[in-house]
């Protein structure tokens, strides 16, 4: 219930920080009173992923710490807890604070989700254990909501989470707790079709305390902030666990103070744990953890691609080397006995060929009969009787150096350009022209 006059302007405040887009997925601590004289601490949160990576199962553990020759009685009054994520369940089956969905409606938020989640007790004998802790008679009251008008895929969602006053608050060998599931706390990684193809899809597990809210909604969180909580000097952990460490890789920690170990705790599984600074007001503290979870025994994905990588790779190496070492053999090395055969290129007419062309009495069909089809042909304007057909072409010739039986090495090329021109009166040869150019290859 909110009874106090100023508990309004505290849920909007705490609307203005949960709802705001791109805020870190963490929590902050409200009093219903302004200027809290008593601090939180210790503080534990500690989320377990799974290998199926959906909702994070979160379970924060606190305890007040009251300033000296305070009684549990001076501070009494309900708490609150900003998670700027959204609460995938509840834990219970009561119905959650009418009067939480009342305002939000009344002042322009849509609820989409509410409910009420254990509120336990953990004390000494289950610290460091995995034991949840024994169920209080009071529970938490939560919504989920966003701003109405707008898109929660962009300005996200906020859950609001009311805690009622218990003795356990104040008990200094006793922790409260609450474990909820919680969404988008671990989102994809953005990734090139490359990066997706070698590594497989990457996630990002985001997990903080202490967040301020958004520039957007700023300068109501200015109007609200003596109500913040600050986190006490204590030993507080952002701790985020991992199961299945034997199929998970972890590729990049931030910031460079968290410490990895395997869990002391459940074989089997990683833990990565972050110590909490306290400080003044309202500091955000982000332990963000890059990973993928892989099948079978070892990464396979990033092996595989890069032993096709590799082979591809060879073969193009292999294809361009042997491409070289052909044009290499071909131009220094010959097998046969004698001169080398010539090599040609275009169309190179031997001279029996050309002795068969009889000026004055072979004719173009004869020619072109005898040498196929011209490189080039050319008529005269002033005489269409008279044309010219000329062929060309390339000859290398090699000369030897040494010789080694049918083996031989090729000293230099000499290339010969040769280029006919056959002449017509009519239809009758008039002139036959053969040119040879040679020159060193």
């Amino acid at each position: 219930m909110i009874a106090s006059r100023r508990a309004p302007a505290l849920i909007l405040a705490a609307i203005a920080l949960a709802v705001a887009p791109g805020a870190a997925t963490g929590q902050v601590f409200l009093a219903s009173v302004p200027h809290p004289q008593f601090s939180i601490g210790p503080l534990f949160v500690l989320a377990t992923v799974t290998p199926e990576v959906g909702p994070v199962t979160v379970r924060i553990s606190w305890s007040l710490t009251l300033p000296p020759h305070t009684r549990p009685e001076d501070v009494r009054q309900d708490l609150y807890i900003l998670w700027p994520a959204e609460v995938a369940a509840s834990t219970t089956t009561e119905r959650a604070d009418p009067q939480l969905r009342q305002y939000l409606n009344a002042r322009g938020f849509e609820v989409v989700n509410e409910g009420r989640l254990t509120l336990l007790a953990r004390d000494r004998s289950k610290l460091g254990t995995t034991a949840e802790g024994d169920p209080l008679p009071e529970s938490a009251s939560f919504v989920t909501f966003y701003k109405r008008g707008t898109s929660p895929a962009q300005t996200g969602l906020g859950t609001f989470i009311k805690i009622p006053w218990t003795p356990v608050l104040t008990d200094p060998i006793t922790l409260a707790s609450l474990t909820m599931k919680i969404k988008d706390l671990v989102t994809p990684k953005p990734a090139t079709w490359f990066e997706g193809l070698f590594w497989g899809r990457r996630y990002i597990l985001t997990l903080g305390a202490g967040t301020a809210g958004s520039v957007t909604l700023y300068s109501m969180y200015l109007e609200q902030r003596d109500r913040v909580i600050r986190l006490a000097p204590d030993f507080s952990l952002l701790i985020a666990n991992f199961d299945d460490a034997d199929h998970l890789r972890i590729e990049e920690i931030s910031p460079a103070t968290a410490t990895r170990r395997p869990s002391r705790l459940r074989a089997g599984t990683e833990n990565v744990s972050l110590p909490l600074i306290g400080a003044e007001g309202s500091v955000p503290q982000v332990l963000k953890i890059q990973f993928t979870y892989f099948s079978g025994r070892i990464a396979w994905r990033p092996i595989l691609v890069s032993l096709v990588l590799l082979i591809l790779g060879n073969l193009m190496g292999a294809f361009m080397f042997s491409q070289v070492v052909g044009r290499f053999v071909r131009r220094r090395l010959r097998l046969g006995r004698g001169e080398g055969r010539a090599r040609e290129r275009g169309r190179v007419l031997a001279a029996d060929t050309l002795d068969q062309i009889v000026p004055g009495t072979s004719t173009r069909a004869d020619v072109l009969a005898i040498c196929g089809p011209p490189e080039e042909e050319h008529r005269r304007r002033a005489s269409a009787a008279q044309h010219t057909l000329i062929y060309r072409g390339t000859r290398s010739v090699p000369y030897s150096r040494h010789r080694l039986g049918w083996l031989s090495t090729v000293s230099r090329w000499e290339e010969e350009q040769h280029e006919v021109e056959i002449s017509f009166e009519g239809d009758r040869v008039r002139d036959v022209q053969t040119r040879v150019r040679r020159a060193r290859g």
